[in-house]
């Protein structure tokens, strides 16, 4: 594994995150599959961000209300979630311990047709031009008859380890010329620190160089359900208020490998790294020991529109969950 010092923020002391408005971007085609409306967008050329982004907005769910209050004519609580924030937020930790992860700015756009103003996360394409990108899903389906997205059966460690081996790391990073599992693990390495528990067989894969049709793993991307994101801001208060955040951490857990059998965030980070070289053991574990919290901060503290509550919330969490991972990895 390449050693490199860690990252330091890009951010100014106070500096916020912009929302970048994309009024003046060309609207492409939506994007297939997932539950939330997704839709491509270019920028223009002279943008600093120029190239072709996706959007993905916030999603906000109407709650079921009691028969009283449907009696009485009361409107529907709403729940924000928060993947806006979870997207950038989890990109820029992402950045601080030199995860390979897809470029992601918070945006913001309006509805041709509804004039409604929506707000949401942009990710740059992770594809060079031409070159194509296949889900691990497909990899693994083709390996295992039995492999099924949906119960996650066959999507194991081994699994991952057979499909990306004598693959290399994403194209175009420092990891180009690393084993592509060594890579791999260091994802689940971030989504033990940020609480990310949908690393499932389609929100990981690889891209292929039309040219010589080699393949190599993709950056990460889609962190959007970290950090208690789609729990909603009252749910993180009250665990910042009863001193809760660190048992919420310990719970933490994901049924995307396995057969949708429930395996902790750290302790398949931890799995997942004993099967990779002992380089990327060391390289890893050496990144959470050098991630300066104090930077962690400055980033969280960056997000626009976050409240006191939820901000505390998600220092809390990325911090018990470097403990969480430094405790377990030797």
């Amino acid at each position: 594994m390449v050693r490199l010092a860690v990252r330091p923020s890009v951010l100014g002391v106070g500096e916020p995150f912009r929302v970048v408005d994309l009024a003046d971007w060309t609207r492409g085609e939506s994007e297939p599959g997932g539950a939330e409306e997704k839709r491509w967008f270019t920028a223009p050329e002279a943008s600093p961000h120029a190239g072709h982004w996706l959007f993905k907005p916030r999603r906000i769910k109407e709650l079921t209300l009691s028969r009283e209050r449907r009696a009485r004519g009361d409107a529907p609580d709403l729940l924000v979630r928060g993947e806006d924030w979870a997207e950038k937020i989890s990109y820029e930790l992402a950045r601080l311990i030199n995860v390979p992860a897809a470029e992601t700015e918070l945006a913001t756009v309006v509805r041709r047709f509804t004039g409604e103003s929506v707000l949401g996360s942009i990710s740059r394409d992770m594809r060079p031009a031409r070159w194509a990108w296949t889900p691990g899903a497909a990899l693994l389906a083709e390996r295992d008859d039995e492999f099924d997205s949906e119960s996650c059966v066959g999507h194991t460690l081994t699994a991952v380890v057979a499909v990306l081996a004598r693959l290399k790391g994403p194209v175009g990073t420092e990891f180009a010329d690393q084993p592509a599992f060594d890579v791999f693990a260091g994802y689940l390495v971030l989504d033990a620190l940020i609480a990310n528990t949908d690393r499932h067989a389609h929100n990981w894969g690889v891209l292929q160089n039309p040219s010589t049709g080699a393949l190599c793993l993709s950056p990460s991307f889609d962190h959007g359900s970290a950090l208690s994101s789609g729990n909603g801001d009252s749910y993180r208060a009250e665990r910042v208020k009863t001193a809760a955040v660190e048992r919420w951490c310990s719970k933490g857990a994901t049924k995307r490998f396995d057969g949708q059998e429930a395996v902790g965030l750290i302790d398949l980070a931890v799995r997942a790294l004993s099967l990779a070289t002992q380089d990327a053991q060391r390289y890893w574990r050496q990144q959470i020991v050098g991630l300066d919290l104090h930077l962690c901060n400055d980033v969280i503290n960056a997000a626009p529109n976050l409240s006191d509550h939820t901000r505390t919330f998600v220092q809390i969490a990325v911090a018990t969950n470097r403990k969480r991972l430094l405790d377990d990895l030797h």
